[in-house]
């Protein structure tokens, strides 16, 4: 969601509002007394996205009439901009289709044991989310969701010492070969789970009043039921136009303008409004690291998480659940930037045919953390750089974080009282590193705004840093120069004596040097308002608070990746909410369905062996089930085998054999930052004006898709001798970054 500067009149308002509702505890307007209604509805959804629609699609479908209240022009929310990855299980017909045994017992056990990813995961909540997911899975199958045909995949699991609570493959991707996403431009999956769900929406009489930001419940007072919302008007005009954008889908728009509207809920409300990370004031309650500095919020500028809905529900009564979801070492809120020099550095990102694209404004420069150091605002090196090396939300990059995040510490005031600063955090490198990365430094890099400088020397860049939210904290020429020397010492001598960093494959010596922001992205939230196993909003003493639901990021109780989780608790509030009763309470039948019940205790339940737990070696990336099965026979075989918590980054084969190449002269290197992992470079061989060879160098594609996308582009690139190339079928964005990384190479061969 964009939200939008209220005008003068609404602040007026909002200011009488705040001091009536202080008068009393539930005053005559907080209380839905005397309220004129614009709009009413059986169930009232707060927020059109990954578990809005569905939760709204289910209400819809059980006999309700729904109206859903969006923030932004479009509907879709994280969820459109994702990658699309499911991650669903309890024995859906993906699983079924590729031999996969798993049950809701299984998935309720996976996530709730002691493992990294869900070892303070809410009993009640993860129970039902294991009883539902399987019918929530059919549930988008039948109202036009689709999924790639490939084997579903699973990450490492404790059985080979990993992180991830899943025992069997739960992550599925959807096909959204159908629909153009001109949020972000590009070809993002996710948007394959949004648009069909909302179409269904449309087409089944569901109302929508978009451009509104829920800013009040409405509740009875002592304790009653909820009784509807008050929204804001919050039009989303590009600078340099006047008129408001529009979203996809018109159908079943309310046309309204007005500063001020009231909603009844006849039924229930449903909160839906996708988390809080992207408010510093809330996100810092729980972790004060998390400063003005992390302004990159992954979904942003096109959808926000402003906490409104848990805000706007803890004043009617609502209290938080899964608070440790905010802790660095325990969830997937802080990842490294897949590009750097940009505001929004998360993940592929926005393009110039984004209909936001004057927000997003640059795209950035994807790492290689070979060509680079990250230092802190005074401009020292602040940990190992390798760490944030394609681990995204892994251990390792944490361990990154703990350095670097308090490695300022200084009396700003000269008052005596020092304080810690954990950004803004700068990527220093040179101009040889721009050009082996085929970097557009004029292009990708957000100058204008603070994200990025330049300067002809090291010393020079150091004075032209300005520390955005710090201003007045300069980082020392002198400090900076001395870290670069010392550097590029380790780099001669083979052996970062600092930090232990192995990529040690570049100086950073010929200018002009560059400085890219390269501060941390703020990603998932996991914690939200406490529910019970139907997702109605629990308050402080526990107990329900009638005719309130909260569905998807905004809820808590569950530390899961993927939309599975997020769809499922919003199918399950849709189903609890039309069925409530005249005291606003749940009726809905929640208990597991006997034919997706499994075995309470099974080969993959046990865990009475302490090599159970052993960090036997598995591989940290995607595998398919199969794939991960023989992986773990391999692993049985040595349990003991260490896993080192500081990844190098050795030279891979394919780097070698360019190395060994380039003495003939006749390879040449391309690379796009575009792939869905970020960049993809990779080499070209040329003779008598032909290519004989394309090898993939870099590459962070999703295991399953996007590498076999690959395999396929070289073998097509080949036989056209052309990088006009059709793209591979579910994945778009691999199949063009490949292409843009393959013409850059043939343009340095001189091919046409």
């Amino acid at each position: 969601m964009i939200k939008t500067s209220k005008p003068t009149v609404l602040r007026k308002s909002l200011a009488f509002l705040t001091a009536v509702t202080a008068a009393c505890l539930f005053g005559a307007c907080s209380s839905g007394q005397n309220v004129k209604w614009d709009y009413e509805a059986d169930v009232v959804v707060v927020g059109a996205g990954g578990a809005g629609l569905p939760a709204a699609l289910k209400a819809k479908l059980d006999g309700a009439d729904v109206l859903l209240i969006e923030a932004n022009y479009d509907c879709g929310g994280h969820a459109a901009v994702s990658e699309g990855q499911l991650h669903s299980g309890g024995g859906t017909s993906s699983q079924q289709e590729w031999g996969i045994e798993d049950s809701s017992d299984l998935y309720y056990y996976d996530h709730t044991r002691d493992s990294f990813d869900s070892r303070y995961n809410d009993r009640e909540y993860t129970r039902s989310v294991a009883n539902s997911m399987h019918e929530a899975y059919e549930f988008i199958l039948e109202n036009g969701v689709v999924v790639q045909n490939i084997e579903p995949m699973v990450r490492s699991y404790y059985r080979d010492g990993g992180y991830d609570a899943d025992g069997v493959a739960r992550m599925t991707y959807v096909d959204a070969t159908k629909w153009k996403n001109d949020i972000t431009g590009l070809k993002n999956n996710g948007i394959g789970v949004t648009r069909p769900l909302e179409e269904s929406l449309r087409d089944k009489g569901a109302r929508f009043l978009m451009n509104y930001h829920m800013d009040t419940i409405y509740r009875e007072p002592n304790a009653g039921k909820v009784l509807g919302v008050q929204a804001s008007y919050t039009p989303h005009i590009m600078p340099g136009e006047t008129t408001p954008l529009t979203g996809f889908f018109t159908k079943g728009n309310i046309n309204s303008t007005k500063k001020l509207i009231n909603v009844r809920a006849k039924k229930a409300v449903i909160i839906a409004t996708g988390g809080s990370i992207g408010n510093q004031n809330f996100r810092t309650m729980f972790d004060p690291r998390l400063g003005p500095e992390f302004d990159g919020l992954a979904g942003m500028p096109f959808s926000n998480q402003d906490a409104s809905g848990e805000l706007a529900a803890m004043k009617v009564g609502a209290s938080m659940g899964s608070l440790s979801g905010y802790m660095v070492d325990m969830g997937a809120a802080i990842v490294p930037v897949a590009r750097m020099g940009c505001q929004y550095g998360y993940g592929s990102g926005f393009d110039e045919n984004s209909k936001v694209w004057k927000l997003f404004r640059k795209r950035g420069v994807a790492p290689d953390y070979s060509s680079l150091v990250i230092v802190n605002m005074l401009g020292q090196r602040c940990g190992n750089e390798d760490l944030c090396n394609g681990t995204r939300a892994l251990p390792a990059s944490y361990e990154f974080f703990k350095t670097a995040f308090n490695s300022v510490f200084i009396d700003r005031d000269g008052d005596g009282n020092a304080e810690c600063y954990s950004g803004p955090l700068w990527a220093v490198f040179d101009q040889a590193a721009a050009d082996r990365n085929d970097w557009d430094m004029e292009k990708s890099v957000d100058y204008k705004n603070g994200y990025a400088f330049k300067a002809d020397t090291l010393e020079d860049l150091a004075k032209a840093v300005i520390n955005k939210y710090y201003e007045d904290i300069r980082m020392d020429p002198s400090v900076l120069a001395d870290t670069i020397t010392r550097y590029n010492q380790f780099v001669a001598n083979g052996k970062d004596e600092d930090w232990g960093k192995k990529s040690l494959d570049h100086k950073i010596e010929n200018g002009p040097f560059y400085a890219c922001w390269a501060t941390p992205s703020l990603h998932d939230t996991l914690a939200g308002l406490r529910t019970n196993k139907d997702m109605q909003v629990l308050d402080l003493d526990g107990k329900v608070i009638p005719s309130l639901f909260c569905a998807g990021e905004s809820s808590g109780g569950m530390h899961v990746h993927g939309l599975g989780r997020v769809i499922t608790s919003g199918y399950i509030a849709g189903r609890a909410a039309a069925s409530v009763d005249g005291n606003g309470i749940a009726t809905a039948d929640t208990a597991l369905k006997a034919e997706y019940a499994g075995a309470e205790t099974n080969s993959r339940t046990k865990t009475d062996k302490a090599a159970y737990f052993s960090q036997r070696g598995g591989s940290s990336g995607t595998l398919t089930y199969s794939e991960k099965n023989a992986e773990l026979k391999k692993l049985g075989i040595s349990d003991n085998a260490a896993v080192s918590t500081s990844p190098a980054a050795p030279k891979t084969a394919a780097a070698k054999k360019t190395n060994a190449a380039a003495a003939d002269g006749n390879t040449f290197t391309g690379t796009s930052d575009k792939g869905m992992g970020g960049a993809i470079q990779l080499q070209i061989t040329v003779k008598n004006g032909k290519m004989t060879d394309i090898t993939v160098l870099k590459q962070a594609e999703t295991h399953g898709i996007g590498d076999v996308a690959l395999e396929k582009l070289v073998k097509e690139g080949l036989e056209k001798q052309s990088s006009k190339l059709d793209a591979v079928s579910g994945a778009t964005i691999t199949s063009k970054a490949f292409c843009e990384a393959l013409e850059k190479a043939r343009a340095k061969a001189g091919l046409k």
